[in-house]
């Protein structure tokens, strides 16, 4: 089922999660997110925590990885427009 959450952007750029959103990503205070900006929009994702990444050493590899893919696609796009 999909659902709708709005929040506010604050001057500083900063907002709140709704509370469905925190529950969803499996968030709380004090962890982080990340924003994966593609073209068909914004994906909001947990950042995997520094135990967990412990726990997976090929983890962090594997995340640098995809940034730096993401990071050559941003910029492709932008010597397209």
């Amino acid at each position: 089922m999909t659902q709708l959450y709005q929040s506010k952007i604050f001057a500083n750029g900063s907002t709140t999660l709704p509370k469905p959103v925190r529950d969803a990503l499996g968030v709380k205070a004090g962890d982080s997110v990340r924003y994966v900006i593609a073209e068909d929009g914004v994906q909001v994702l947990k950042k995997p925590s520094e135990k967990a990444q412990a726990a997976n050493p090929a983890l962090p590899e594997a995340v640098d990885a995809a940034e730096h893919v993401m990071d050559d696609n941003s910029t492709l796009l932008r010597d397209l427009n």
